[in-house]
């Protein structure tokens, strides 16, 4: 196992790793925000009105997120994801997780499954192990999701969270 002698670069910001959590302070990108520690809500969508006033449950816009950290001196982590989809239209909600860009884990939910334009579904939850590879310079962990269009977001999200780092 390598060991970091230098900052990592995160998002094109040098960052150092806490010597407890074995990682960088994460870095939020659009809708994502943290909701406890080690643990984020990648995006949340909700549609405007309600199903009376607003049969089509149409949101303003897709909505995405992404967190970002480095992690140092490690050899594994392990990440729980879950979230709420919409099961109604063509484009779908999904969530990808890659390290140092290629991708470890994706889901999609790419099936109709109801004409409800309010009808969503519960997924997850997934854990997924990452192996790090022995990098001197670090390695960088990404979690990425959206909406993927403006129909039946109505409350749909996806959540993470940092369940160990080894």
């Amino acid at each position: 196992m390598a060991h970091l002698i230098a900052p990592i670069t995160v998002e094109g910001i040098e960052m150092c790793c806490d010597p407890v959590t074995r990682r960088t302070t994460e870095i939020l990108i659009e809708a994502a925000n943290a909701i406890g520690p080690n643990e984020w809500e990648i995006y949340r969508a909700n549609a405007y009105g309600d199903s009376e006033s607003n049969p089509s449950a149409e949101s303003e816009e897709p909505v995405s997120g992404t967190v970002v950290f480095g992690v140092c001196c490690g050899t594994q982590v392990v990440l729980e994801v879950w979230g709420e989809i919409e099961i109604l239209n063509t484009g779908f909600d999904w969530l990808e997780v890659r390290l140092n860009g290629a991708r470890e884990f994706y889901h999609e939910s790419t099936e109709v499954t109801d004409a409800d334009p309010w009808g969503k579904v519960a997924v997850g939850p997934f854990n997924v192990t990452i192996n790090l590879p022995d990098r001197p310079c670090g390695n960088i962990i990404e979690i990425d999701g959206s909406t993927d269009d403006a129909i039946a977001n109505n409350d749909v999200w996806w959540k993470a969270k940092i369940l160990s780092i080894q």
